[in-house]
């Protein structure tokens, strides 16, 4: 019963994601159906109702977003399977809930990795394009990634306890994944494992102490309702997940609708850094000013304990390396290119400035 639910489901997607009264050599609607796991706020969402109009507009009204947001469509963790599948026919695939299928593209949630979210992100989608092993993930699964996303700075939210110090999280309950896991238990915390559409229910309940969080989402969640306090420890950021997309109805496409599809998602990289650095900056100050009468207090490590933070997360490299490595691939080649990648990024960003600031 399951299966024949399932393939008719598959059927009916297939009709949704098909041309609208066209026939197959005319193809010129798509209306593509978008699984997100969040709301529709916050500086990503904000960049994705930019890329679907842009969309839209470009393809003269032959590209269409239909949007189903907070897992309304699949849950988070099924929407890698449901994009490869063709039960949805787009939507944001999160690496960190993929680490056996995804080991390559998890790496870019190593702590401390990156700080800069233009940079991060135009660096991540350059490895795509040019390092076979990350391609390779997601194309055994039947999806292409059109965009790579950030979250922005990883910072730690505390639900009623202050923590400044690397001492103070011993024995705490904190929300984690990814490389922050590991980051965590060696801190002497007690990592909990528990989807980001929880976290509001954790934190108000008490089934955890504290998460890791992003500044511009403790705004757009409504997390400051239920925490009172943010440390501004720069974790690096989350850049394993994207936009993603079924890869035999991207082929099936004519060019020119997949060309506006293709371009349009790469610059989306752009408009979603800038929109996430600007909410950033002003989550921060909306935060500490305060919110419907809710205070978040912000603190930063000093550099001591940032550093005991930084040497806590240093063996996860190490640990990622022995495990790709028994799966064929040369690790430290991987970690060079990525380097030169990121390095050629950066250099960019200090010569030219971000591709949205004035030029003289």
């Amino acid at each position: 019963m399951f299966k024949l639910a399932l393939c008719g489901a598959i059927a009916a997607t297939a009709l949704l994601a098909a041309p609208v009264g066209y026939s197959s050599a005319e193809a010129k609607v798509y209306t593509l159906r978008y699984a997100d796991i969040g709301p529709p706020r916050g500086p990503r969402a904000n960049a994705l109702f930019w890329w679907a109009e842009a969309l839209e507009t470009r393809s003269k009204g032959n590209i269409k977003i239909k949007w189903f947001w907070s897992q309304s469509l699949v849950k988070g963790k099924a929407t890698m399977k449901a994009v490869g599948s063709g039960l949805s026919d787009m939507g944001t695939i999160i690496g960190i809930y993929h680490p056996a299928e995804f080991p390559v593209w998890n790496y870019a949630n190593t702590p401390f990795l990156h700080s800069d979210a233009w940079v991060g992100m135009r660096t991540w989608f350059e490895l795509r394009q040019t390092v076979p092993e990350i391609k390779a993930e997601t194309d055994k699964h039947k999806v292409t990634i059109l965009f790579n996303n950030t979250t922005g700075p990883v910072q730690l939210l505390m639900a009623k306890k202050k923590v400044v110090t690397a001492a103070g999280l011993k024995g705490l309950k904190i929300r984690t994944s990814g490389g922050w896991t590991h980051l965590f238990k060696a801190l002497g915390a007690v990592p909990v494992k528990i989807g980001f559409g929880e976290l509001y229910a954790a934190l108000d309940r008490g089934t955890i102490d504290g998460t890791i969080n992003y500044t511009p989402f403790v705004k757009s969640y409504k997390h400051y309702e239920v925490a009172s306090h943010l440390t501004e420890a720069a974790m690096g950021q989350v850049l394993g997940y994207g936009g993603g997309i079924n890869t035999k109805l991207l082929k099936s496409m004519p060019d020119d609708i997949r060309d506006v599809l293709v371009k349009t998602s790469d610059e989306y990289m752009d408009v979603y850094a800038r929109k996430s650095i600007e909410a950033t900056e002003e989550a921060r100050e909306s935060l500490q000013k305060g919110i419907d009468g809710k205070k978040v207090n912000i603190y930063t490590l000093s550099k001591e304990e940032h550093a005991k933070f930084v040497a806590a997360a240093a063996s996860f490299t190490s640990d990622w390396k022995a495990k790709v490595t028994k799966k064929g691939m040369d690790a430290d080649a991987f970690i060079a290119k990525f380097k030169a990648v990121h390095a050629k990024w950066t250099k960019k960003l200090k010569d030219d400035g971000y591709p949205w600031a004035p030029k003289n």
